[in-house]
């Protein structure tokens, strides 16, 4: 984004989307740092760690227009068009680690654990409704201050 941002606007919301991506991701690292003790790698660790990581993958690249007919759009212009798609694979991860979790090592979540689950599922796909561009900057930076509270949980 810095080095295109001469040529191409940014805006608010993709910013934001970036670091919910990398908030994910350190999130996934800190379960898996958190379970590492406990547990043996085998191929459907693997699969459920992919699970995890492609959602937050792709959006790293479908976050950016291509070299089409978009490339003309903002970045947010961009995002704004495929919000629906970008922000329900933003909660695809956290429901493949729960699955797995579950699936794998018998382990589900309850109480403070199962709530909080269920906000980083919700909090995204609530965004999905509300297509004008103020809605979507306040949404994606209340998730992303509900999730930097979570990351000191």
């Amino acid at each position: 984004m810095w080095r295109d941002c001469g040529k191409v606007a940014v805006g608010v919301c993709p910013p934001l989307l970036a670091w919910l991506v990398l908030r994910g991701g350190m999130n996934a690292w800190m379960q898996i740092w958190h379970m590492h003790d406990e547990v043996t790698v085998y191929a459907w660790q693997m699969l459920a760690a992919v699970a995890t990581a492609l959602p937050y993958v792709f959006i790293s690249r479908a976050m950016f227009p291509g070299q089409g007919d978009e490339a003309h759009l903002s970045l947010e212009q961009h995002y704004l068009k495929h919000r629906m798609l970008l922000l329900m694979l933003l909660a695809m991860p956290v429901v493949a680690q729960t699955v797995s979790k579950a699936l794998l090592y018998g382990i589900y979540d309850a109480g403070w654990k199962a709530l909080w689950m269920v906000i980083r599922i919700g909090a995204p796909l609530s965004l999905i409704p509300f297509p004008r561009r103020a809605a979507q900057r306040i949404g994606l930076a209340a998730l992303t201050g509900l999730l930097m509270l979570g990351l000191f949980r």
